[in-house]
């Protein structure tokens, strides 16, 4: 069986990472992935850039978060509980900007959220590789350079579990040896792309476009 993530759930119809767009996106997808930040104050929010009006999130409130988002209500973005989401999902954990402790309680924090059918996956492979005893769920790095592409080859042949969200530009280039069935592809919006993907093998692909993208899937 081969994946389809929605990315940020349905952004072309619903606010990216917003819960109601996460669920809607289940009609069409078999993952959701989504962005997940911590407030000044320890809420978990599911938004991708690291500031609001240039503001980091990591500085705010969650009340000052709402207010420079425009978002009334929180359970839109905050992640209170896994019971939020219906299916499965893949959370990217954004620690950019974060000092060591609020890195440390973002994962503790996601730790008793995350359910055995997820993936937690991050650009920081270092705090990746500290907790991924104690995740219940599948874990990965993310890529999107060759330099990164090249060190995760490496790492692979070490650790059996590890999954690899790699950029779309990478799977192509020479140096690609990842495993195809640990392997999710991101973002992919072409139908003739996405076929080819899923004709090869990978884990997953990774779309803006679930809605559409499923119909091409054999």
């Amino acid at each position: 069986m081969h994946y389809i993530f929605g990315h940020r759930g349905l952004p072309k119809i619903y606010r990216e990472n917003s819960i109601e767009g996460l669920n809607k996106a289940f009609e069409y997808c078999d993952f959701v992935e989504t962005d997940v930040r911590i407030t000044l104050d320890n809420y978990l929010v599911l938004q991708h850039d690291p500031d609001v009006n240039g503001k980091l999130i990591k500085d705010m409130f969650l009340e000052e978060v709402m207010e420079e988002l425009g978002v009334l209500d929180e359970e839109d973005i905050v992640l209170h509980s896994r019971d939020q989401i219906f299916g499965r999902v893949n959370f990217e954990i954004k620690t950019s900007s974060l000092d060591a402790p609020q890195v440390d309680i973002v994962f503790q924090k996601m730790i008793s959220i995350l359910r055995p059918g997820d993936i937690v996956s991050s650009f920081d492979g270092k705090a990746i590789n500290s907790f991924k005893n104690l995740f219940p769920c599948q874990y990965g790095i993310i890529l999107d350079n060759e330099e990164a592409l090249f060190q995760a080859k490496a790492i692979s042949n070490h650790d059996t579990e590890l999954f690899f969200m790699i950029e779309k530009s990478l799977f192509d280039t020479r140096i690609f040896e990842l495993p195809l069935e640990r392997t999710a592809v991101w973002t992919v919006n072409d139908e003739k792309e996405f076929e080819r993907l899923m004709e090869i093998g990978v884990y997953g692909v990774i779309t803006d476009i679930p809605d559409t993208m499923h119909i091409y899937r054999k």
